[in-house]
């Protein structure tokens, strides 16, 4: 029994191949409440745009686009 059903990734389905620091809105449905990068489970990310995002969130955090913490 899977806890998470199998998801199809969003940005392969886009075709995006560069997750870009400075588009905070698109960066924002991949944090929780507390500014959290969500797991791939939850959002159906791959894991080769998951290391772009995770990439890109904690770029964006340095330049302030996005915050640390809640």
């Amino acid at each position: 029994m899977n806890l998470f059903p199998k998801k199809i990734c969003p940005f392969c389905k886009m075709k995006i191949v560069f997750i870009d620091h400075k588009n905070a809105k698109l960066l924002q449905q991949f944090l929780d409440y507390f500014n959290r990068i969500k797991r791939r489970e939850k959002t159906g990310v791959c894991l080769k745009h998951q290391k772009m995002l995770a990439r890109a969130v904690k770029r964006a955090r340095h330049l302030a686009l996005c915050g640390f913490t809640r």
